[in-house]
């Protein structure tokens, strides 16, 4: 799991604003109990450069949202 806390996003409002925004899925940590909030899990079955190009879309959202949270 991807701890997104540091966005001041829920998991679940992270994964929404990554599938509107940029056509991700993810799953937010909230499915999956109380231990998972604030976290998003990504699925490791697509080939490697989709996964990597989808890695660096994650992560250049989330600096976005957190710069702004700052």
């Amino acid at each position: 799991m991807v701890d997104v806390r540091a966005t001041k996003l829920s998991g679940e409002e992270f994964a929404w604003k990554l599938l509107d925004d940029h056509n991700i899925g993810v799953m937010p940590g909230e499915s999956f109990g109380k231990g998972g909030a604030g976290h998003v899990r990504i699925a490791l079955t697509v080939e490697a450069q989709v996964l990597r190009q989808a890695c660096e879309t994650i992560r250049s959202m989330a600096e976005a949202l957190v710069a702004k949270a700052k």
